[in-house]
């Protein structure tokens, strides 16, 4: 096989399908190489059905490098992928974002989740490189593309496999989004609950409440008061000297309860 010929055709080839996007680094034998910038079709929702897309704002590109091995193609080419990603906004709109865009926090200190937040622009294909380009030497074997031209076919695959990564990502962050919130609201919803009150629970509060605002020695000076003052029953009435709380029987405690049970929180 004449190698050179091979490579200098293909690169030809290559050339004429990305007359914009290639770049030919070393068009020398026995040490060509050449690189394809990738754009990843991601917000073209004719390609991709999918609404979570729309608000992504961010280009992601892959920048592929060939490096042709002396006798390529009986031997596979050396590949290195390197993502990068372009605004589609300029860089006063994206001034105005980040001023808009900080965190907020609630009362407990974590950051507010908002139902619209924009998940694409969390998704980096930095996580995803090596095990793309894994994925491109197992190609080779299992398609069994030694001795044949295969940059084309290697680029396509790439953006195949990326643009189905990026969605399954994309598909996962929004679970996990979700799930968080329900969470959370679930959180909130608990502190509108309340815990339901019981016979028990209404006497433990009671006692614990008597206690911390004093209320046995305030009603224990009040009878003292009331018998060495010889206060008239009027008055023991409307200071609430013969009606205290220590005074509330059971029955009257099991009504107060049903009372409270009742009551909408």
């Amino acid at each position: 096989m004449d190698y050179q010929a091979e490579q200098e055709q293909e690169l030809e080839v290559l050339e004429s399908i990305y007359p914009d996007e290639l770049e030919v680094l070393n068009a020398t034998y026995p040490d060509v190489k050449f690189s394809v910038t990738l754009k990843l079709e991601l917000n073209d929702t004719t390609i991709h059905d999918n609404d979570l897309l729309m608000s992504l704002s961010k280009i992601h590109l892959l920048e592929v490098t060939f490096q042709l091995p002396e006798s390529y193609p009986d031997m596979a080419p050396i590949i290195h992928i390197t993502p990068f990603e372009e605004s589609l906004n300029d860089e006063s709109d994206e001034d105005e974002d980040e001023d808009e865009q900080e965190d907020e926090y609630d009362e407990h200190g974590n950051i507010v989740l908002s139902k619209l937040e924009n998940l694409a622009d969390n998704v980096s294909f930095k996580d995803y490189v090596d095990e793309l380009t894994s994925t491109i030497r197992e190609q080779i074997d299992t398609d069994m593309l030694l001795g044949m031209q295969m940059c084309f076919a290697l680029l396509s695959t790439i953006k195949e496999n990326a643009e189905n990564w990026f969605l399954e990502q994309l598909n996962e962050l929004d679970k996990q989004h979700t799930l968080e919130i329900e969470r959370r609201e679930a959180q909130e919803q608990k502190k509108f609950n309340g815990t339901p009150v019981t016979k028990e629970s209404y006497l433990e509060w009671r006692t614990k409440f008597r206690k911390e605002m004093h209320l046995d020695e305030r009603d224990k000076l009040r009878r003292l008061d009331a018998h060495n003052g010889k206060l008239t029953g009027k008055q023991m009435f409307e200071q609430g000297v013969a009606g205290t709380v220590d005074d509330t029987d059971d029955a009257e405690v099991e009504s107060m309860t049903k009372e409270l049970d009742s009551v909408d929180i």
